[in-house]
């Protein structure tokens, strides 16, 4: 009797071996065969939920976004709870940092995405999303969660956005010399500094 194959297990088996790829050997080298090798699946049987390789770096572009954001909104319902307001936005703003095995593996394929997006058309469009994603958690740290002057709203989004991306850049190229501690104190004082302001 063949075995029953359940496809979100499937695919997701498949975006695992995809970052696994991007992270060892760069987004360029993803292709159905390499993929298909480092899921230790036949060719076939990626082929099956991806046709093209355009498509399967879609897709995980796709599930990178919808797994940071799921964390993200987690620590979101927890905001309007929480007496430590400060602590929630801290844990919501790190989901986008290199902090954690699992985190440095994500922001490794996000950077790939967005430094290859600049020139390939496929990647630009989630390049698009990663950027507006980590824009609307910026805005929303310094609208909602009421954190830096209402009037300096716009700068601040845009300052709080850059803090990030290169807290970013700067812990995944150089992590020997950008703890997860240090980003994290980085993340609190600038925080704490919009607070007050």
């Amino acid at each position: 009797m063949p075995r029953v194959v359940d496809p979100a297990e499937r695919r997701q088996k498949i975006f695992e071996a995809v970052f696994d790829v991007v992270v060892r050997s760069g987004i360029e080298q993803v292709t159905l065969r390499a993929v298909a090798d480092a899921a230790g699946l036949a060719i076939g049987s990626v082929r099956h939920y991806f046709p093209s390789r355009d498509e399967l770096i879609g897709a995980a572009s796709h599930e990178i976004i919808d797994r940071v954001s799921a964390r993200i909104e987690s620590h979101r319902e927890r905001l309007s709870d929480s007496a430590d307001r400060l602590a929630v936005v801290e844990d919501m703003l790190c989901e986008l940092l290199p902090l954690t095995e699992h985190t440095t593996r994500e922001v490794t394929v996000w950077l790939e995405i967005v430094t290859s997006g600049r020139t390939d058309s496929v990647l630009a469009a989630a390049a698009g999303r990663l950027f507006e994603g980590s824009s609307s958690l910026a805005r929303l740290v310094v609208v909602r969660a009421r954190l830096g002057a209402e009037s300096e709203s716009d700068l601040e989004t845009e300052r709080l956005a850059a803090m990030i991306d290169g807290l970013a850049l700067r812990a995944t190229l150089h992590p020997d010399q950008l703890s997860s501690a240090v980003a994290r104190k980085v993340v609190r004082r600038h925080l704490t500094q919009l607070r007050e302001m």
